[in-house]
């Protein structure tokens, strides 16, 4: 009889640990299976926690993401978020084979959303208080100095520090970026209402 006692008190405690082993990831992991720690990561540079129902703005678009813009049914295939200070804001690749643009988003007392185009001219450094290009006069806005974590789908990704400076003439926009040290890019884009988007979350990836 103290034999069968010792062995069932010996089965409850044994149950006892799965659970509370089990509560303890129950606890510590969230949606997908990631831990606390791991969702702090990787929102630590802006990155949208969006549910997928809920993504229908280009607030929190995500790698694979299709974005309608101008006749174009774009994938997202790379994402750049940038963090300075309290400020955060996001570039995104849109693509649509031969078509590519620039996207950025930044929420600063208010959403202002603007579409760039690579401007490829080594001739183009930023310093001076204004600077021409192709007819346009833009003057010094703001520079600065972010850190930032690149997301892509033909390669793992990575993070640094960008620097920046741009550049105003009323809505439009002339932009100097350059990443660990690289070259400067010079990009040119204009500032657009976010409605001008229609929005179709993806999966989360880049379709081959």
């Amino acid at each position: 009889m103290t034999t069968v006692l010792v062995l069932v008190f010996l089965a409850l405690i044994a149950a006892g640990v799965v659970v509370f082993v089990r509560q303890r990831k129950q606890v510590g992991a969230g949606p997908g299976g990631r831990t606390a720690a791991e969702r702090s990561a990787a929102r630590s540079l802006g990155k949208a926690d969006v549910p997928t129902q809920a993504r229908t703005s280009v607030r929190g678009l995500q790698l694979g993401d299709v974005v309608a813009y101008e006749g174009h049914d774009c994938i997202v295939e790379r994402t750049y978020r940038f963090r300075e200070g309290g400020s955060t804001w996001e570039e995104h690749l849109l693509v649509d084979g031969p078509f590519r643009r620039w996207l950025s988003v930044e929420d600063d007392e208010g959403l202002e959303c603007v579409v760039w185009e690579r401007q490829p001219d080594p001739t183009l450094t930023p310093g001076a208080k204004s600077i021409d290009v192709d007819g346009t006069s833009y003057r010094f806005d703001e520079q600065g100095t972010a850190d930032y974590t690149l997301e892509e789908a033909a390669g793992p990704g990575g993070s640094g520090k960008a620097e920046y400076a741009d550049y105003q003439a009323g809505e439009r926009r002339l932009s100097f970026e350059r990443y660990d040290g690289s070259g400067w890019e010079v990009n040119v884009g204009a500032v657009v209402s976010e409605h001008v988007f229609d929005v179709y979350p993806g999966s989360g990836e880049v379709p081959v």
